[in-house]
C-alpha cells in the first residue's frame, strides 16, 4: 500500500465534515467532495466552528488553526477528489445503493493501490463493495460522532479484504493520532451492537414503567458511565469478579426468561476454572501482583476527574 498523505472524504453531510478535520489535524491534506456546493459551503463553516471551539477549549493553538483548516480542499469533482487521493474514506448516507456507486467509482477512477473505506455504522463492506474492482482494498473504518474529537474508529476488513489494506488503514490511523480497534464483520460491528443493546434495556425499562426516561439517564451518566471512561465493559466484569457477574446473570436470566441475560458459556467456563478476575489474579486479563490496586486506583482518579470536570458533587 502507498504512503498516504492525501485523503479524500467522499459526502459532506452529518459526518463527512468532522472526518476530514480529523485527517487534516493529523496532517494529512484532505480532497472533501460533495455533490452540492451549498454542501460544501455548509461543510467549511462547520469546520470553521469546530475549529474555533477547538482552539477556545485550548486542543490547537490559535496559530496551528489556519494551517489546520487550509489543509482541507473542497470540491465537487469526485475525479478530481479521488484521483489525487492516497487513501479514500465514503461518508455518505446509510443507504447500500449510494454506497455501492461510490465504490465502483473508486475503483474505476483510483489508482489500484489506493485503499477505500466506508465510515458505514452496521452495513458489510462485502455487500458494499460487491461491485468494485479491487475489492481486496476495501474496508470498514466507523468512526465516532464527533469524529474529529473521538479517539477510537472500528476497522472491520471483509472476506475479501487484505491484510496489507488492515495494516494501511491502521497505520494511517495511528498516523493521526486515533486509537484503531479492529474486528470481524458482525452485524452492527462492535460500538453499535453494544449501544443498541443498551438502548433497549433502557427503553424496556421506560416501557415497562420501572423507571422514568429522565432517571434511567441520571443513573447511566452518574453510575457506570463514570467509570467506563478508564474501564471498560469486559474489564468491568473482572473488576467486579467474574463469579459475581455470573451470580447476577443467572438470577436476572431465571427471574426474566429474557436471552439478553443467558450467562455466556466463556464466563461458567473461566468461573469453574477460579478466573475470577482482579480477585483472583486472572479473568478475561492477566494481573501480576499490584496491577490490580493500580487499576482500582486510575478508575477512582478517572471517577473524581470527571465529576470535577461535569462539576458533579
Amino acid at each position: 500500500m502507498r504512503n498516504v498523505r492525501k485523503t479524500a472524504v467522499v459526502g459532506m453531510g452529518i459526518m463527512g465534515p468532522d472526518i476530514a478535520l480529523g485527517f487534516a489535524m493529523g496532517g494529512c491534506g484532505v480532497m472533501a467532495y460533495a455533490r452540492r456546493p451549498e454542501s460544501l459551503d455548509d461543510a467549511g463553516k462547520r469546520v470553521a466552528s469546530n475549529m474555533d471551539q477547538l482552539v477556545r477549549e485550548n486542543l490547537v493553538r490559535e496559530e496551528e488553526a489556519d494551517a489546520i483548516a487550509g489543509r482541507i480542499t473542497y470540491t465537487s469533482d469526485l475525479e478530481e477528489a479521488l484521483g489525487r487521493a492516497d487513501y479514500v474514506t465514503e461518508a455518505v448516507s446509510e443507504n447500500i445503493e449510494v454506497k455501492r456507486d461510490i465504490f465502483k467509482q473508486c475503483g474505476e477512477i483510483c489508482d489500484g493501490d489506493v485503499v477505500v473505506a466506508s465510515n458505514t455504522s452496521s452495513i458489510s463492506i462485502n455487500e458494499i463493495a460487491a461491485n468494485m474492482k479491487h475489492p481486496e482494498r476495501a474496508i470498514v473504518t466507523h468512526w465516532f460522532i464527533p469524529a474529529h474529537l473521538m479517539p477510537v474508529i472500528e476497522v472491520v476488513p471483509g472476506s475479501r479484504t487484505s491484510g496489507a489494506a488492515v495494516q494501511a488503514t491502521r497505520d494511517l490511523l495511528t498516523g493521526i493520532g486515533k486509537r484503531p480497534a479492529v474486528c470481524r464483520e458482525n452485524p452492527a460491528f462492535v460500538h453499535n451492537f453494544i449501544q443498541a443493546a443498551m438502548s433497549r434495556a433502557a427503553l424496556v425499562l421506560v416501557e415497562e414503567g420501572i423507571c422514568e426516561p429522565e432517571d434511567v439517564d441520571a443513573i447511566v451518566q452518574n453510575g457506570f458511565a463514570l467509570r467506563l471512561a478508564s474501564i471498560g465493559p469486559v474489564r468491568m466484569v473482572d473488576y467486579a469478579g467474574l463469579d459475581t457477574a455470573l451470580a447476577l446473570m443467572k438470577y436476572v436470566y431465571g427471574k426474566t426468561g429474557n436471552p439478553c441475560f443467558k450467562p455466556p458459556e466463556l464466563l461458567m467456563e473461566k468461573v469453574e476454572k477460579g478466573e475470577l478476575g482482579m480477585k483472583s489474579g486472572k479473568g478475561f486479563y492477566p494481573y501480576a501482583p499490584g496491577e490490580a490496586d493500580r487499576i482500582r486506583k486510575v478508575a477512582d482518579e478517572t471517577v473524581i476527574r470527571i465529576k470535577k470536570a461535569l462539576r458533579i458533587k
